[in-house]
């Protein structure tokens, strides 16, 4: 009789959540990452400009997005294969400019402030899936994009946000 298989070990942990309301506006990316009253940007690294300055997203319904750490050190394809898949981790630039609305001097809030990075999978202008990282060095918020299919490792202090499937079926 054959052993059964073990169970896989999580990778992620659901650790906390956040809703953001709905806009009426369309979200121009580049005019709400090059200059904000609200925001301080340290750095908003070019392969984020290249990527994603040309979009320009619907308003905003609103969203859930719940908040995940990392239990080890992984690429993307796995964090997004437990998450669902590509289809199902992809937000909006939108709402995570909103979070950084909320702690635009690097307060207190639901994104880390400690020096490793909040990630977030977005769709680029040609469509490529991305890890945006966001993160704040003291000095205010940097921001970069990473194609997925970059083998880079995050490790277990990163943080990981997606769209809350249950949330958004509820609303």
């Amino acid at each position: 009789m054959p052993e059964p298989k073990p169970e896989a070990t999580p990778l992620l942990e659901p650790i906390d959540a956040v809703t953001l309301p709905a806009s009426s506006e369309p979200f121009v990316v580049r005019d709400r990452f090059e200059k904000s009253p609200s925001i301080t940007f340290a750095t908003v690294w070019t392969e984020f400009k290249k990527r994603f300055y040309g979009l320009v997203e619907r308003p905003l319904s609103p969203i859930t997005l719940r908040k995940y750490k990392l239990l080890r050190i992984a690429p993307d394809g796995p964090i997004i294969a437990e998450l669902g898949g590509p289809d199902r981790v992809q937000g909006r630039i939108a709402a995570l400019y909103g979070l950084l609305q909320r702690q635009g001097r690097g307060g207190d809030g639901i994104l880390q402030t400690n020096g490793y990075a909040n990630i977030f999978y977005q769709r680029d202008v040609k469509g490529v899936l991305c890890a945006i990282r966001v993160g704040w060095d003291g000095d205010g918020w940097v921001i970069d994009a990473i194609p997925v299919e970059d083998p880079l490792a995050w490790n277990g202090r990163h943080e990981i946000f997606c769209p809350d499937a249950s949330a958004s079926a509820a609303g």
